[in-house]
């Protein structure tokens, strides 16, 4: 024991630093610790943050999924709006009789005339139609399908939320089916008397360049969107009402070859519809289709232009040339142009992309009061940075 007491006064000061040292150094470890667990470990606010990214995250994804799904469903009704068209259009018959080289030959053509005309503007309304209509429908199902998504994972707390079942969404995209038969039937039927009124007194012989052309369409233009200032509802098979549980109203989308279906989903249903038809009537959609319209009636043009020069360069020198053609001449030109040209003049217009990711938006979006940051599924954010430095 004397030894020790000996060894511990003779070596006072350095015990004594050696002690400062060592529990300094620990001290100094242990707060480095705590400071870093700090910085990577969030506090609450901040976890609600990231989890909030995390949600906003996972519903851009979802968003660019349904762009994906409508797109594609655009390019794939294109062929058939061409086919329908040619079938309630078609100058077939026409063609067949002149071969015969009838006595009538002049009032065929002046029939071909007209069809291979109403051919080309039916196409780019029926587009435009279809194409909007397909972008409105299932962005709004796609918001309520998020909503759903997020709502049965617990992430919102949200009592009024809509459960869209896969029956009620093939009800819904009926309306979409629908237009492409009867809705494009009827715009055919009703745009030929205009086109017939507005190109009847131009002889076949007459010269015709792109400008006459285009001044021509858009007097067709005028006169067929005068008869309605909402002229698309009438192709959509608005003005039939819903019977149970609908709020009655002058227009609806759905009718009555539909099979019956239960009330609480007829209510639905015919909410889906009424909120369609609110943004069928809304200044967006007009701008939407004129920018549509316009887009694709310009690309028609310069095609036809294009084939025009074509043709004449076949007969002509470079030098010093109009390009027009005799209407005669035109027509198997008309009769061969597929409207749209270029497709990516249809799904890559900026107001149609506006106005879709608009109502997605509109359609799936959580009021922050509604949102549950403590139960989203599979993101403990302080779990996964635990795991990180373990």
């Amino acid at each position: 024991m004397s030894l020790v007491v000996r060894f511990g006064k003779r070596h006072k000061k350095k015990l004594i630093f050696s002690a400062f040292l060592v529990g300094g150094s620990y001290a100094f470890i242990k707060y480095s610790i705590n400071r870093i667990k700090k910085s990577l470990f969030l506090s609450p606010e901040d976890s609600k943050l990231v989890k909030k990214e995390y949600l906003k995250s996972k519903k851009y994804d979802h968003y660019l999924a349904i762009k994906k799904t409508s797109d594609d469903a655009i390019l794939s009704i294109i062929e058939s709006i061409q086919e329908e068209i040619n079938h309630h259009l078609s100058s077939s018959e026409y063609l067949e009789q002149l071969k015969l080289k009838p006595a009538n030959k002049l009032e065929l053509w002046e029939r071909i005339k007209i069809l291979a005309v109403s051919k080309c503007l039916a196409s780019i309304y029926s587009l435009v139609i279809l194409s909007i209509l397909i972008k409105i429908e299932l962005n709004i199902v796609g918001g309520y399908l998020f909503k759903q998504i997020v709502s049965n994972s617990s992430i919102i707390n949200d009592s009024h939320s809509i459960n869209l079942s896969a029956k009620l969404q093939q009800k819904f995209l009926q309306n979409i089916e629908k237009f492409s038969k009867d809705g494009i039937k009827k715009l055919c039927l009703n745009i030929k008397p205009i086109v017939e009124q507005v190109f009847e007194n131009i002889n076949l012989k007459e010269n015709i360049g792109t400008e006459y052309m285009n001044e021509k369409i858009d007097l067709v233009i005028q006169l067929f969107e005068a008869q309605n200032d909402d002229f698309v509802t009438e192709y959509l098979n608005f003005g039939y009402s819903i019977s149970k549980g609908c709020l009655e109203s002058e227009y609806c989308l759905i009718d009555a070859s539909n099979p019956v279906i239960d009330h609480a989903e007829e209510n639905i249903l015919s909410d889906l519809n009424n909120e369609t038809l609110d943004l069928i009537l809304c200044e967006d959609f007009k701008q939407t289709f004129r920018s549509m319209f316009d887009a694709i009636k310009n690309d028609l043009l310069n095609n036809l232009s294009s084939l025009m020069l074509a043709q004449i360069l076949q007969k002509e020198s470079s030098q010093k040339i109009t390009i027009s053609l005799p209407f005669a001449k035109l027509l198997p030109i008309l009769n061969q142009i597929k409207v749209p040209i270029n497709k990516n003049v249809v799904i890559d217009n900026i107001k149609l992309n506006i106005f879709s990711a608009n109502i997605y938006e509109a359609f799936s979006y959580v009021p922050d009061g509604n949102f549950d940051h403590d139960s989203l599924d599979g993101l403990d954010v302080n779990m996964l940075l635990k795991g990180l430095i373990q």
